[in-house]
């Protein structure tokens, strides 16, 4: 189960992601504009979980960054956690 505390500390590392520098390259910056764009809608999902997975690729993530990006993959995966949750206002 997923804890409230953990939601809000992946959203702040989400939060982070998408104003960058990491993940870098265009196909994050698409990401991002996607994200501003239509976060709601199955593009702006999709353009969540390219952004989390890209983050555990660039080095220009931080460790402690990574290590919760990781753990709120885990959780999207176990199914304990939609992406859109990340992206809601808080």
């Amino acid at each position: 189960m997923v804890t409230p505390d953990e939601v809000r500390r992946w959203s702040e590392v989400f939060d982070r992601l998408r104003r960058g520098p990491a993940p870098r390259g265009d196909q994050f910056e698409m990401c991002r504009e996607v994200l501003a764009s239509a976060p709601g809608t199955p593009e702006g999902v999709e353009a969540a979980r390219l952004l989390l997975e890209g983050a555990m690729a660039d080095s220009a993530t931080s460790i402690a960054d990574a290590q919760e990006v990781m753990r709120a993959l885990r959780a999207i995966g176990r199914g304990e956690l939609e992406i859109a949750r990340l992206f809601e206002p808080r």
